[in-house]
């Protein structure tokens, strides 16, 4: 009951500010320039200053979504002018009621900066500078048409030489182009949220991947490498503390040089790196492999280690070169076990193609993850103060399974969020890893003609999972026999003798393609709309009829839900505007029926 009354406050908030920004301006742009006069044949810059009403945003310049309408400037041709690329600042990524994932938008005052070039031949006269920003805005529930505003500069051209004056440094100030977003560059949701990382600048990016380093020792990767390097230095408590941190200083770096070369060949790898997780079929593939694991740490099955691996990592290997290769060792063993931000962080480096500064930075990332064997080696005393190993570890094991669970979940449940055969996919993954799992990874003793049938059995389950998970990808969206708009009026709608409801949407509409993913993809929903005439009007560029059938219903936003009786009165008070949840839109439904 909570929820349902906080979600009405929150619909009627919702109508509020259509009603307020209905014919408003939902930003104001002003532009400035970087002096007061343009020099000809010398370059200049204009910031363009969009500030934003509270409560509202705008989609940023690269959505994450490709149906939302990105914030773009134009600028109208002026005769020996040359603008620039635009350069956006990062933008903000924030949840709302009408997105599964994060939107990337700008809210408050935003300053977009351009460089001018000028021609010496540049007529000496005021030179008028002028151009649109277009935009999409939105509140917390639902967006509003695209709209656009204009905005205009006058400027005095001087001859080369004259005195100028500088203006507006606080908006030209401290302004790298490594801060911005270039246009041509895509980013996912977990690069996205790794950039604030890489722009914080040089210094402070370096703590942040130190500390995201030193933050990995509590993941599984680390899990197998600990015993090992334990063993290592124990073996050596007896030799001076100088000697023993030359060594593990030596470890540590062979750890970060692992780490090193994963930033090397993803500065290198172009903008590819990344874009597989945005596959469902490898997201598929990545979580089955992590529960997979996961039912190892359980006891299902053993991971054995290679031995030659074993061999050249357990060695009793003297001196600095030694703990350099079992450190070296180390960090490849754990690099590729990328979770999350690291992900993220790859990718980005990839994208933005920083070769230098991305291997620095994930050295310093090896170097966080190996601070704790430094110390640990240094002062040999604290391993002896380490538990020792029993039946507790294999209680830490179960640990570290469940947290691996929630690591598959990690990568799965995003993918989940944009299908609509969740159920189906789901069920596909379970059959693949239990495929695997009971039919081959998991070794009992059992009889020769038994471990046959369970390896039919495991091949059934595998095809099966990926059958179900192929059909939960590519599951029919929606079973409702739309009517699409085609000049129709009220009284043909009402001709028909059957309730009517009708859907006023937009391509670049968020909500709007939730209510098509969620809602209208119902059982119940289905069923319920067999007995009414189901109009969709699209109004993303509204012709003549269309927006004359939008202003009978005085649609100003989008989604906009509108119920009519069998004898055509509009059901007022069933009224939404936003996204309605499948089962307050059967409420509305059944009402509307009940309504004659």
């Amino acid at each position: 009951m909570k929820i349902t009354f906080f979600l009405s406050i929150l619909l009627l908030a919702t109508a509020s500010t259509f009603a307020q920004f209905g014919t408003e301006k939902i930003l104001d742009v002003q532009v400035v320039a970087s002096q007061d006069k343009i020099v000809q044949g010398e370059e200049f810059k204009l910031a363009i200053i969009l500030d934003i009403k509270p409560t509202l945003h705008i989609n940023s310049n690269k959505p994450l979504n490709e149906f939302f309408i990105p914030t773009t400037v134009t600028f109208n041709p002026v005769r020996n002018l040359s603008f620039g690329p635009v350069q956006f600042p990062q933008p903000e990524l924030k949840s709302f009621a009408f997105s599964d994932g994060k939107v990337s938008i700008y809210e408050g005052k935003v300053v977009l900066l351009v460089s001018v070039s000028t021609s010496p031949a540049l007529e000496l006269t005021a030179q008028s500078i002028s151009g649109l920003v277009s935009y999409q805005g939105c509140n917390d529930t639902v967006c509003f048409p695209p709209d656009e505003q204009a905005f205009e500069l006058a400027l005095e051209v001087v001859t080369p030489g004259t005195q100028v004056q500088q203006q507006h440094a606080d908006y030209f100030a401290q302004r790298e182009a490594e801060t911005m977003v270039s246009e041509q560059l895509e980013l996912t949701q977990d690069e996205r949220a790794a950039l604030q990382y890489v722009q914080k600048g040089l210094i402070a990016a370096i703590l942040a991947f130190f500390v995201i380093g030193l933050a990995l020792n509590l993941t599984p990767c680390v899990y197998p490498i600990i015993p090992i390097t334990v063993s290592y230095f124990g073996g050596r408590s007896n030799t001076s503390k100088a000697f023993a941190f030359v060594n593990a200083l030596f470890y540590q770096l062979g750890i970060a040089l692992a780490f090193a070369a994963l930033g090397l060949i993803s500065g290198l790898a172009g903008k590819q790196w990344g874009f597989l997780f945005q596959s469902p079929w490898f997201v598929v593939v990545i979580g089955t492999i992590i529960l997979l694991i996961a039912a190892s740490l359980f006891g299902a099955f053993e991971i054995t280690v290679p031995s030659w691996l074993l061999t050249k990592v357990s060695k009793n290997k003297e001196g600095v070169i030694g703990a350099f290769v079992m450190g070296l060792t180390a960090g490849i063993v754990i690099a590729p076990c990328a979770a999350g931000i690291i992900i993220g962080l790859v990718g980005l480096i990839a994208k933005l193609g920083l070769v230098f500064k991305g291997t620095l930075l994930f050295f310093v990332m090896g170097l966080g993850l190996g601070l704790p064997y430094l110390i640990l080696a240094t002062f040999s005393g604290l391993l002896g103060k380490l538990p020792q190993s029993g039946g507790w570890m294999l209680w830490i094991k179960k640990v570290f399974g469940f947290i691996l669970i929630a690591v598959a979940l990690y990568f799965i449940l995003p993918q989940m969020e944009r299908i609509v055969g969740k159920f189906s996919f789901l069920i596909g993954i379970i059959g693949i890893t239990s495929g695997f799992l009971l039919g081959f990874l998991e070794h009992g003793m059992y009889s020769t003609s038994f471990n046959r049938i369970r390896k039919i059995i495991g091949f059934i389950l595998i095809v099966l999972g990926f059958y179900w998970v192929n059909s939960g990808i590519h599951a029919k969206k929606s079973e409702i026999n739309w009517v699409q708009f085609s000049n129709q009026t009220k009284e043909t709608l009402v001709a028909e003798e059957k309730p009517i409801f009708i859907d006023f949407y937009a391509d670049w509409c968020a909500p709007c393609k939730q209510l098509d993913r969620v809602t209208f993809t119902d059982k119940e929903v289905t069923e319920l709309a067999r007995s009414f005439t189901m109009l969709k009007v699209d109004c993303t560029q509204p012709d003549a009829a269309t927006q004359a059938f939008m202003d009978q219903f005085d649609v100003t936003g989008m989604p906009t839900l509108v119920f009519m009786s069998k004898s055509g009165q509009v059901l007022s008070d069933l009224r939404e505007i936003g996204f309605v949840p499948p089962d307050k839109f059967i409420q509305s439904l059944q009402a509307t029926l009940a309504a004659d």
